[in-house]
């Protein structure tokens, strides 16, 4: 090939080069600019969808100045008692953490001891050696000069021996420095779990007492819809109020432009795992003073998790009349999730939750006189009957 050949296709070679490299550093801005746009337009979408509830909440507050004064102390009590259960359940966690990390720390502290002991019998097994034929052996050794060779490795192997009993001693050393420090952190360990046992106990006696006051302002909220009307208006009014939440919610919702739309529930219809296992107490379009039921009523345990049904973004986490401490998931595609009469909420509007993941604590709230949770699914704002959508 002719010389001016050969460098005509180097040229051309290096400039395709150059060019290749500019267009993937190129793309590589393009999609570093890309991440970042998405990431500031999720914050801005879920500012948006925050205010947008907080305005909600805002009206539905006027609403609340025409309740009773009863229905208004139970909301406060309920509301106190979620926070007393979320303080409880953190100071648990820290609680069984500590205790695992404390356990490590003696699990630890055993192997050290074994390696203690290895360490200082192998040193002991060495020095006594030494000391029954060493200085004697050494001594003849340099004495007897007639055989040099013999000399030689003889002197080798008293040296190599000494280097070993040293670095046996370095070993034993920081076994002994490590088990210090063991002993030291298992102290402040052992301190760290007094203070949260503590806790624990003060936690407790503060939720029995809110829950004893509770108690008091559902037997009074009672007795004030016994006097002023009947069960049936109070229940009409609270299907009425959950009605007008969901079509606000769901108006919110139809407003946004979201980066990341959700699916939905269809394609996992028949597929879906209950919120919370147990025997339903109340099932879909149950009758009950005449007003058919537009959920399922689980019961259950009162401090047991209650489980996302899908994967889904919260639209409602607060206390609703009727409904109590009510969580709201919207999963796209006009599909909803909603979860009521809990004892405590664990997400906020805005939160992604996924399926089985643990989003409240079964309670009573919404003045129940017993542990269960009220699950209702709905599509275009209207109540389904979830029996299909559920593994049996």
């Amino acid at each position: 090939m002719p010389r001016y050949a050969r460098n005509d296709r180097s040229n051309l070679i290096k400039y395709l080069t150059i060019v290749f490299l500019l267009l993937f550093s190129v793309i590589g801005f393009a999609d570093s600019d890309q991440s970042d746009l998405e990431k500031e337009a999720a914050k801005q979408e879920l500012h948006q969808l925050k205010s947008k509830i907080t305005l909600l909440q805002s009206s539905l507050s006027k609403k609340r100045k025409q309740q009773s004064s009863a229905l208004k102390k139970l909301r406060s009590s309920e509301k106190k008692i979620a926070t007393a259960t979320k303080i409880l359940r953190s100071t648990i966690r820290q609680l069984n953490k500590k205790e695992k990390e404390l356990n490590k720390l003696r699990q630890k502290q055993k192997t050290l001891e074994v390696d203690k002991q290895l360490q200082k019998k192998a040193l002991a097994d060495q020095l006594r050696s030494a000391y029954m034929n060493g200085k004697q052996e050494y001594l003849k050794l340099l004495l007897n000069q007639q055989d040099p060779d013999e000399l030689g490795r003889m002197l080798v192997y008293y040296d190599y021996m000494n280097k070993a009993r040293s670095e046996q001693v370095k070993e034993l050393q920081t076994t002994l420095s490590e088990l210090k420090n063991i002993d030291l952190a298992i102290q402040k360990e052992i301190q760290k779990l007094e203070i949260l046992r503590s806790s624990k106990e003060n936690e407790t006696k503060q939720l029995k007492k809110l829950k004893q006051r509770r108690k008091k302002l559902v037997d009074e909220l009672s007795r004030e819809i016994a006097t002023k009307s009947d069960e049936l208006t109070e229940l009409e009014i609270n299907a009425q109020e959950l009605q007008q939440l969901i079509d606000s919610v769901r108006e919110t919702i139809e407003q946004m432009d979201f980066t990341q739309p959700l699916e939905g529930l269809k394609k996992v219809k028949g597929r879906l795992s209950w919120p919370s296992g147990g025997k339903q107490i109340k099932r879909y379009g149950a009758l009950n003073q005449g007003q058919r039921s537009s959920g399922v009523l689980i019961a259950g345990k009162e401090g047991k998790d209650i489980n996302a049904i899908h994967h889904g973004r919260v639209v409602y986490s607060d206390w609703l009349r009727g409904f109590g401490l009510l969580m709201i998931v919207d999963h796209g595609k006009g599909y909803m999730s909603l979860y009521g009469y809990n004892q405590a909420l664990y997400k906020d509007v805005g939160d992604w939750v996924e399926a089985n993941e643990a989003i409240a604590t079964l309670g009573q709230s919404g003045g129940q006189k017993r542990p269960a949770l009220y699950f209702e699914l709905r599509h275009q704002g209207k109540p389904i009957n979830p029996k299909k959508w559920f593994r049996r």
